[in-house]
């Protein structure tokens, strides 16, 4: 076996992963969690999306990074992952540091550590369905080969997103999405969790109350309170 082969093996392998997710809960967040474990030296993955009215939300994250930076950016309205989709392209930061655009977000960005970043728009044939993010502490994070590792690896997951749901179920699942993400981060933050740590353990206590997850995650966010 070439190495050629091997990896198209690996993509293969990755594209049937995201198609295997029976949900758009568990999909949303299986693409975050491998995006950032297949990129080398990401530290969070992001996945915005375009809501009804145009307006944009972060339903899934895999870190806090991730999900302040994206917050960031709808803040001041401003910044590369909502430059991808508006403009519909792929943009790459190598050092924020250096970066001339953007500058109320890149003030914030770096505050929370921010260096590199990849944004690439998440599209099947010529609908924009929102833009997978890549987030860096370091500099220079992003090369080419991670760059064309991540424009296929956001072509599965567009592709796995456009079979999932269809336009009208699309609003409704992604306000839900954007409560669960709400719910996620208070576990994250009260307890420490990764982000798929904690919406495992969302998962899980929804099983064990027998309450839909929507439902627990909204009682979470409503009253700050995690059940035991």
């Amino acid at each position: 076996m070439t190495d050629a082969t091997g990896l198209l093996e690996h993509v293969a392998g990755i594209a049937r992963r995201l198609a295997a997710e029976e949900d758009l809960d568990g999909l949303l967040q299986r693409i975050v969690d491998l995006g950032e474990q297949e990129i080398d030296r990401c530290d969070g993955v992001s996945l915005m999306l375009i809501r009804k009215g145009g307006r944009v939300s972060t339903p899934a994250f895999s870190s806090p990074i991730a999900r302040d930076s994206d917050l960031a950016q709808f803040a001041t309205d401003q910044g590369p992952c909502l430059e991808a989709i508006r403009e519909h392209q792929t943009i790459i930061i190598d050092d924020l540091q250096t970066e001339a655009r953007w500058p109320e977000y890149r003030e914030r960005a770096l505050r929370l550590g921010v260096r590199s970043m990849l944004s690439i728009r998440l599209f099947v044939q010529e609908d924009t369905m929102g833009a997978l993010d890549f987030y860096s502490l370091v500099p220079n994070a992003f090369g080419r080969t991670a760059q064309l590792y991540g424009q296929v690896f956001s072509s599965h997951a567009a592709i796995a997103l456009k079979t999932t749901i269809t336009e009208t179920g699309l609003v409704a699942a992604v306000e839900t999405r954007d409560t669960i993400g709400q719910a996620k981060g208070i576990l994250m933050e009260r307890h420490g969790l990764t982000a798929e740590a904690a919406f495992a353990r969302l998962q899980q206590l929804s099983q064990d109350g027998n309450q839909q997850l929507r439902d627990l995650a909204e009682e979470v966010v409503r009253t700050g309170d995690i059940p035991r």
